[in-house]
């Protein structure tokens, strides 16, 4: 019995906290290939009302990830 009251909580604890602990659940420039995948990411959350697009528009043109191959390749981050 104490086996099964351990096992339950221990699934109950892991069930609340994983989604308020999942770290990178959003994507950044460095998650697509080019700038056209990363704009229609983009555009499909903006659109749908969700969460997670605003930091791929970092110059808040409505482009996302200028910098990737196929943008503009303005307003991107200095190399170190």
């Amino acid at each position: 019995m104490k086996k099964l009251l351990t096992a339950m909580l221990s699934i109950a604890l892991i069930s609340t906290a994983t989604p308020a602990m999942a770290k990178g659940k959003y994507k950044t420039c460095k998650s697509f290939k080019t700038q056209k995948e990363a704009q229609a990411y983009y555009n499909k959350r903006k659109k749908a009302g969700l969460k997670g697009w605003k930091k791929l528009d970092r110059d808040k043109d409505g482009k996302a990830c200028d910098c990737l191959p196929g943008g503009s390749g303005k307003h991107c981050p200095k190399r170190k």
